[in-house]
C-alpha cells in the first residue's frame, strides 16, 4: 500500500480483504475502506482496522491502540486523563467500586489548542453485557470515552473511524415489514455550497499531492456534509486518483 495516495491493493490482497477483513462489502465500499486505511495509516492485514457491515451499511472500526497511534503520529497529542463516576456523579481517577461505573470521562490535551477535548461515555449506552464488558467494565467504558475524546481532538485524522469497543453493543436492526412501522428519521441535510466546492476542487486537482490536500480539507468539513454528499465526494476522489495515476499511452511514431 502506498502512503502518498489513496491506498490501493493487488487483486490478491483485495480478495483476501473482501473475504476476511471486510466481508460483504461491495467494490465501492472496499475502495472507501482503502481510502480510510491510507488516511489513518492503519494496516488491515495486521488487523488494525476493519470494515464491518451493520444494517446494510459499512462501518470502519479500529482498536483503541490504533486510534492512539493515529493521534500520536500527528505530533500534537499532549497527554490524556480518564475518570470514572458512579450514580452519585462524583468523578474519581480510579474505579474501586464493586459494581460497574455509571460513566467514564477522558480528557485529551492537544498542543496549541486553547481548550482540552472531553469525551463522556455512559456505561448503559455501550455495555455489551458479555465478554470483557462483564469482566472489565471500567476498562471497557474508559476506552469508549477515550475514543470519543480522540475524535473530537483530531477530527481530520479520526473522523468516521470508531473503536471496536464502541460498537460491541451494536446489533443488526430487525427489518420491519408491517404497515405500522415507524417512519425513519430525516437524513442530515448537507451544505450545498460546501458540496459543490468539494466537487469543483476534486475536478481541478491536477496532481496526487493536490488531490490529497483537497481530501484533507474535505475531511475537515465533513460535519457540513450529509452522509450521501460525503460518500459521493469520496467516490469522486477515488475516480480522480484513477485518472491521475493512469499510465499515459505513448504516441505511435508511425501514426501520421
Amino acid at each position: 500500500m502506498t502512503t502518498s495516495s489513496l491506498a490501493l491493493w493487488t487483486p490478491e490482497q483485495t480478495k483476501l480483504i473482501s473475504t476476511t477483513i471486510a466481508p460483504g462489502c461491495s467494490v465501492d465500499e472496499l475502495r472507501l475502506f482503502a481510502y480510510a486505511c491510507q488516511r489513518t495509516g492503519l494496516d488491515p492485514f495486521s488487523k488494525q482496522i476493519y470494515a464491518i457491515k451493520r444494517g446494510g451499511k459499512m462501518t470502519i472500526q479500529a482498536g483503541i491502540d490504533g486510534l492512539r497511534s493515529i493521534a500520536e503520529r500527528t505530533g500534537q497529542l499532549d497527554g490524556s486523563e480518564t475518570y470514572w463516576c458512579g450514580e452519585d456523579g462524583q468523578w474519581a481517577d480510579v474505579w474501586l467500586g464493586s459494581k460497574p461505573p455509571a460513566a467514564a470521562k477522558t480528557i485529551i490535551h492537544r498542543k496549541g489548542a486553547s481548550h482540552p477535548f472531553v469525551g463522556v461515555a455512559r456505561f448503559a449506552d455501550y455495555n455489551a453485557g458479555q465478554g470483557l464488558w462483564s469482566k472489565m467494565p471500567a476498562a471497557m467504558i474508559a476506552k469508549c470515552s477515550e475514543a470519543l475524546a480522540l475524535r473530537k481532538a483530531f477530527p481530520a485524522d479520526l473522523s468516521g473511524v470508531y473503536s471496536t469497543d464502541e460498537m460491541d453493543q451494536a446489533v443488526e436492526p430487525v427489518a420491519v415489514t408491517t404497515a405500522a412501522a415507524a417512519p425513519a428519521l430525516p437524513a442530515k441535510a448537507g451544505d450545498a455550497k460546501v458540496f459543490a466546492a468539494g466537487k469543483a476542487a476534486i475536478a481541478k486537482a491536477d496532481s496526487l499531492t493536490k488531490l490529497e490536500e483537497v481530501t484533507a480539507r474535505m475531511e475537515a468539513r465533513k460535519d457540513d456534509l450529509s452522509d450521501e454528499q460525503y460518500q459521493q465526494l469520496l467516490a469522486l476522489a477515488c475516480e480522480r486518483e484513477d485518472k491521475l495515476t493512469a499510465p499515459v499511452a505513448e504516441a505511435d511514431p508511425f501514426d501520421d
